[in-house]
């Protein structure tokens, strides 16, 4: 089975629930992956009114994450396999 995966540095748009009836829209940068309390977040710089910040959605409050295919990466997941390293 092949595994899609967003890469740091694309731009994604990201469909959230929010506090309000409606879904929240995050279009940024992607620059990472973090924990927030017990759960993990997607990280995004975003621009909001006019100023730079960093937003952290946490991972079961997304929805969807649409991107187009010049961001899209597909990796094997056996492919992945061979390239793992166990120290012992």
């Amino acid at each position: 089975m092949d595994m899609i995966e967003i890469k740091k540095g694309a731009t994604y748009s990201v469909i959230s629930v929010s506090g309000d009836d409606k879904p929240l829209t995050t279009d940024g940068e992607y620059i990472g992956y973090a924990i927030l309390g017990e759960e993990g977040a997607l990280c995004f710089k975003v621009k909001d009114n006019g100023k730079k910040k960093i937003r952290l959605i946490p991972i079961n409050s997304i929805s969807y994450i649409e991107f187009d295919e010049q961001n899209l990466v597909i990796k094997n997941k056996d492919e992945e396999k061979d390239k793992t390293n166990y120290i012992v």
